[in-house]
């Protein structure tokens, strides 16, 4: 009976803290902070902090909040400009480098990886008969390329736990995809994400830039155009100056910070950013300030194309090219998370971009409810 009570006492406490989604465009801002600190005290000292930015164009919105702490050990507190390792979310940026470069016609998303990787990775690949003239960019852009992820291994991770110091290169990890796991399937056969395919197409970046990766992000996505002023690969490229120390991540109760950057650094993840940036990004994709066609955008968030039809069904989050479309609340929204608790989202219906980054374990509840503050709201500026 005590149990029974003791759970009634903290559900109603939770339903008291509730905080409403339904406001005035004046209290935006006191709401959506109101929200992040309503997902800290949830969490049960599991999150003990989050940034948060927001820009809606169609609602004329734009909001940054920081609070809380950087790590688990709460002894310094949380600021809005505080970079962190995006992991994943980079893919987003590899994907639009590799789709500015199809826009200019400096490669062609149908073509196969073997006109671009160096002969010993092909070697590698082919070791595991894999048949990179049948694998396409578009492949590894959707995550249908059949090749398997070194990253999610467990030898990968026991590796990387047991020699933090290591510094990986792409070489290894490719070396790892062969020795720690056969091929999923032919190209087209079905969705299995995969960082294996976005280190290559890193590697395809990097060869028209003299094997510098980093400039050719930062070039492509045009880093400058946007402002992205507290941005950058991690070890590859200097430092943005003034950047205060990282968010803390961790890898179950495993605090990486200091791990070597190479374990995710190559395509698949490696840049660092802060949520205001990350903001600037993805407003950027969808409101004709990165690419120069409509049409590179419509390929972007096209659905893939699989041998069997049955498969497009079977892929329910619905991969893209380095973003995923998904329903939310009766729209298709498109998003990227990263395993360092980092999510970004953009919603057509209110033009709205959305990006968050929570110290340790990441809370889609809040997410959820920062589209509904901002959805609720009139539109000021719809079409813009």
């Amino acid at each position: 009976m005590r149990k029974i009570i003791f759970l009634l006492v903290i559900v109603s406490a939770a339903c008291k803290s509730n905080v409403s989604t339904s406001v005035e465009k004046k209290d935006v801002g006191a709401t959506l902070s109101a929200l992040v600190q309503e997902a800290i005290d949830g969490s049960y000292g599991s999150t003990p902090g989050i940034t948060l930015s927001v820009k809606s164009r169609n609602k004329n919105v734009s909001a940054a909040i920081g609070n809380g702490f950087d790590s688990k050990e709460k002894d310094n507190e949380l600021s809005i400009d505080q970079p962190f390792r995006i992991a994943s979310v980079t893919k987003t940026f590899v994907a639009v480098s590799i789709l500015r470069l199809h826009e200019m016609d400096s490669l062609s998303v149908n073509d196969p990886l073997i006109n671009y990787i160096s002969n010993s990775h092909q070697e590698i690949l082919a070791s595991d008969d894999y048949n990179l003239s049948d694998i396409t960019i578009l492949h590894c852009l959707q995550h249908i390329s059949g090749l398997f992820d070194y990253a999610v291994n467990t030898k990968y991770r026991d590796i990387v736990l047991g020699n933090p110091n290591k510094r990986w290169t792409r070489t290894q990890q490719l070396q790892g995809a062969v020795d720690w796991g056969d091929k999923i399937g032919e190209p087209g056969d079905k969705y299995v994400y995969s960082d294996t395919g976005y280190i290559l197409l890193g590697e395809i970046i990097e060869s028209f830039f003299g094997g510098d990766l980093a400039m050719g992000i930062r070039t492509l996505v045009g880093f400058d155009n946007l402002g992205l002023d507290n941005t950058w690969l991690e070890t590859l490229e200097e430092e943005p100056a003034g950047m205060k120390d990282l968010v803390h991540c961790y890898l179950g109760r495993e605090d990486v910070t200091a791990f070597d950057p190479s374990i995710d650094l190559y395509g698949g993840g490696g840049l660092v950013s802060t949520t205001g940036d990350l903001v600037k990004f993805i407003d950027g994709i969808f409101n004709g300030e990165i690419f120069d066609k409509e049409e590179t955008l419509e390929l972007m968030l096209a659905k893939p194309i699989m041998n069997n039809p049955k498969e497009e069904v079977n892929n329910m989050r619905e991969y893209r090219c380095g973003i995923v479309g998904m329903p939310l609340y009766g729209q298709e929204i498109f998003a990227h998370s990263g395993i360092w608790d980092v999510y970004v989202l953009h919603d057509p219906s209110s033009n709205t971009s959305i990006a968050t980054n929570f110290t340790n374990r990441h809370r889609y509840r809040l997410i959820k409810k920062v589209v509904q503050t901002i959805n609720q709201l009139p539109d000021e500026n719809a079409g813009q």
